[in-house]
């Protein structure tokens, strides 16, 4: 191809963003039409420009690609294995029998499915897409998919249909993640949406536990930020500062005695959660 036709191929598949960006949709047929090039061509220009993520084909026509949600924080590096399970055996210590617990956003709450195989009579409630392969394959309970629009990681379940499902379940326990304690007592989470679906959840289950990614302190100021009053139970995946634990104990949080390891667990006092009442009398409004 030359560089003349390079350049022509371009300013078509440019047009085409912006014809279809304007447009909201356009069929193939009337692109072909407008641009007076074969069909073919035009699925080739299509292909290329839902490549780079410019729009979305769908039977027969090409589709305005949505923003994405920006993301309130850079990713992270996931928490190694070996921190994350000791911090995950503890978590699972906390869910009880015959109770439903819901599995909230993030790779940390997923990854504690394997632990949950020998807890009788449990219920899940799943919030990601990527959890429901792995709950299938080792799990014999009934298990449930929230429904809800996917975030911007494809996998996690949002938004307000997410949040009206939550309603269906008699949800006794959640499990959520958090990337870091803030100095002020609010834990920070990815997204505003992420924090909007754990508050919502916090005042569904008697029980709501907290897996963080780091044990160091922040001092960032976030709008995406939980309140620990909102929870039960914070785990750390190696024990955290000594202005941490005041921080926690501000909060009515204090240290669970547990087997030498790296994790650590702080809860509150609370009453054993009931299947099917929702939140405990002692849980926020």
């Amino acid at each position: 191809m030359t560089f003349g036709n390079r350049s022509a191929v371009l300013q078509r598949r440019l047009k085409i963003a912006d014809w279809i960006r304007q447009q909201g949709q356009m069929r193939v047929d009337e692109l072909s039409a407008a641009l007076a090039v074969s069909a073919v061509t035009i699925r080739g220009d299509l292909n290329y420009l839902e490549e780079q993520g410019l729009l979305v084909r769908s039977f027969g026509k090409a589709i305005a690609a949505r923003a994405p949600h920006p993301r309130e924080r850079p990713p992270s590096a996931p928490l190694a294995k070996s921190l994350a399970l000791p911090m995950l055996r503890l978590a699972a210590q906390v869910i009880e029998a015959d109770h439903t617990l819901l599995v909230g956003h993030g790779d940390l709450p997923v990854q504690i499915i394997p632990l949950l195989a020998e807890i009788h009579g449990l219920t899940l409630v799943l919030a990601s897409l990527d959890a429901v392969p792995l709950a299938r394959h080792l799990l014999d309970g009934r298990i449930h998919v929230l429904g809800g629009e996917l975030g911007a990681d494809a996998v996690s379940l949002e938004g307000a249909p997410a949040l009206r499902s939550l309603e269906l379940f008699p949800i006794t326990h959640v499990l959520m993640q958090a990337e870091m304690l803030g100095n002020d007592g609010g834990l920070l989470l990815a997204s505003r949406q992420a924090q909007r679906f754990c508050a919502a959840a916090c005042r569904h289950a008697g029980r709501r536990i907290v897996l963080l990614e780091r044990a160091s302190l922040s001092l960032e100021k976030r709008p995406s930020e939980l309140s620990l009053d909102l929870v039960t139970d914070v785990l750390f995946p190696t024990p955290p500062s000594a202005r941490a634990s005041d921080v926690l104990a501000g909060a009515g949080l204090g240290p669970v005695a547990v087997e030498p390891g790296a994790a650590a667990h702080f809860s509150r006092p609370h009453p054993r959660a009931e299947a099917g009442n929702g939140a405990s009398p002692g849980a926020p409004p």
